[in-house]
């Protein structure tokens, strides 16, 4: 099953310290993707010496790991490119974005959160 992570998910593990890629192995998600569009947002938050700049570097590092596939976005917003994968059913939106999660769950399809700040959860339609 394959899981595409947004800009504010990529950040949990410096926000939480959650270690996402082995909560989503636990759930089965054995394929971990994001976008382009994201990698261009956590750049921009990386900047800067706050808590946010920290945890976007940290977001970077799990990407330049290899542990996350880059896919080419077609769109210019990455949340628009999100649910659009999403809707194909091939991906699993793994979000904390309330707007996103809205549109997700108007369509019935599945995403994936952080509960009580501790562990992931799938929600939405199969």
């Amino acid at each position: 099953m394959k899981a595409l992570l947004d800009t504010n998910f990529l950040m949990i593990p410096g926000e939480f310290g959650v270690d996402i890629l082995s909560e989503l192995l636990n759930l089965g998600y054995t394929e971990v993707f994001t976008l382009d569009l994201v990698i261009g947002e956590l750049k921009k938050l990386s900047v800067g010496r706050d808590k946010k700049s920290r945890n976007a570097r940290i977001g970077m590092e799990f990407i330049r790991k290899g542990e996350v596939v880059v896919l080419e976005s077609e769109k210019e917003k990455a949340d628009d490119e999100i649910f659009r994968l999403a809707k194909t059913k091939e991906y699993v939106a793994c979000t904390q974005d309330k707007e996103l999660i809205k549109k997700i769950k108007r369509a019935n399809l599945r995403f994936i959160s952080l509960r009580q700040g501790k562990y992931l959860v799938e929600s939405g339609k199969v």
